[in-house]
């Protein structure tokens, strides 16, 4: 239990501290002046040394999108998407930038569900790292309860604190099983953006083969597989092949 306890509080420790990046207000400068390469330079920076924030990936989608480079656009509206998915502005954005791309998916139109549409903002209420510091806290809140019961003297004290662990446990079981889908979906529903011009889908993986298809920038597909400089991705029914990993980037 003592090792347990010095591993949760490592755990603790390590996941709330906050990793900083200098170049982020950089970014916000030259953003604001107007020199939006400056302003990608700097954010991607933060990016690259593996500072994760859905605004960072925001305001980076809309500096790509004020120099005119759609893909990276998509692709960071998307990445802020996968942290945040109820975030309006982030969705507008994506939205907006998804007309202005040649290559389109038709997708029929679906009635929105008013059950599935609040499990879904439900699910979505909290993003998954402050799921992991709310399963964090929930287990510490645990302890306590067990602790103070052991050391209460008082029976109705400890029935009191032995209830109360119980609705604790229960919200906990919850939050854990929506961290868990969400890891899940994260490693195996993986998207991409054609950031290139445009991108050659050939049969196989390596120049040699046919090219069946070719891509325009901003067209998001299925990752199916990344593998020595290969994308093997899949759009809709009609699109299955490779393309080179330097054409398509990969939504975080």
């Amino acid at each position: 239990m003592k090792r347990f306890i010095i591993f949760l509080a490592i755990l603790t420790a390590s996941l709330f501290a906050t990793p900083e990046c200098n170049s982020l207000y950089t970014g916000a400068a030259a953003y604001k002046a107007g020199d939006f390469a400056t302003a990608v330079d700097a954010w991607q920076t933060c990016v690259d040394n593996g500072y994760k924030s859905g605004d960072l990936y925001y305001n980076l989608g809309n500096a790509y999108f004020r120099e005119g480079r759609l893909g990276f656009s998509i692709l960071y509206y998307e990445s802020a998407l996968r942290l945040d998915p109820t975030n309006d502005d982030y969705l507008h954005n994506l939205k907006y930038v998804q007309t202005k791309t040649k290559d389109k998916v038709a997708n029929a139109d679906e009635e929105e569900n008013p059950i599935l549409t609040f499990f879904f903002k439900a699910h979505h209420f909290l993003s998954l790292k402050q799921q992991l510091y709310a399963i964090l806290i929930l287990i510490w809140a645990i302890i306590a309860l067990c602790v103070m019961r052991v050391l209460s003297a008082n029976p109705k004290t400890k029935n009191a604190l032995y209830i109360c662990v119980f609705p604790v446990a229960f919200l906990l079981g919850l939050t854990g099983i929506s961290a868990g889908y969400k890891i899940y979906m994260e490693n195996t529903n993986s998207k991409g953006v054609v950031t290139a011009k445009s991108a050659d889908i050939t049969s196989g993986p390596a120049d040699s083969y046919q090219t069946l298809n070719m891509l325009s920038e901003g067209t998001e597909v299925q990752v199916l597989g990344v593998k020595d400089g290969w994308v093997h991705l899949q759009l809709g029914s009609q699109v299955n092949g490779f393309a080179k990993i330097s054409e398509v980037g990969i939504v975080k």
